[in-house]
């Protein structure tokens, strides 16, 4: 698709034209153009939105991630990277959401680091429980694994772990479930 506009107001007027699958082969050949700093954010953070409403949410994490990296503040930065964190993890992508967890790490003071670590464990245990509401419960066992090599206190330890004891004896993982009632 050609692309003439150049500022996020031009952009955001040819946006109204257009349904979503257009939205997204539109702005992806705007990320192909010479763009201002404004532009390219707003054209990242849109598709960010557009992927995360239609499920794609790999796709949207991948956003998020190249917006906090133009981005000029701390704050934003750590923002995005928190955003794209969520998106890996909806997408089971777990490596990649490690890495820009520890990106925003990194960028973050003290008091911050403590926000994003809670942060990471509230997304982590919704993202568990949202994948058990759908049945998925083979991502929801990924998940409480994952949860498990996190920094717990003992309750989280704890329920987790009995999370995953019932997710193994539905799956018929019999080896890991009395493995992790020894333990239990």
């Amino acid at each position: 698709m050609q692309v003439r506009e150049n500022s996020k107001r031009e952009i955001e007027e040819r946006l109204k034209t257009m349904g979503d699958y257009v939205k997204m082969d539109y702005l992806s050949s705007c990320l192909k153009s010479n763009l201002d700093f404004e532009a390219r954010k707003f054209v990242l953070n849109t598709l960010a939105v557009i992927y995360e409403s239609r499920g794609m949410h790999s796709e949207a994490g991948r956003m998020a991630r190249n917006s906090a990296d133009i981005n000029v503040t701390f704050e934003g930065k750590i923002k995005d990277f928190i955003k794209s964190m969520e998106l890996f993890i909806k997408a089971g992508i777990f490596d990649e959401a490690d890495n820009v967890f520890n990106k925003a790490l990194v960028l973050a003071n003290h008091n911050q680091k403590i926000e994003i670590k809670a942060k990471r464990k509230e997304i982590y245990f919704g993202q568990a429980q949202e994948f058990l509401k759908k049945d998925k419960r083979k991502h929801a066992l990924d998940t409480y694994e994952k949860i498990l090599t996190l920094e717990l206190n003992d309750m989280e330890k704890k329920w987790a772990q009995n999370a995953l004891l019932d997710l193994y004896e539905k799956l018929g993982r019999v080896k890991e479930y009395y493995a992790l009632k020894k333990i239990n």
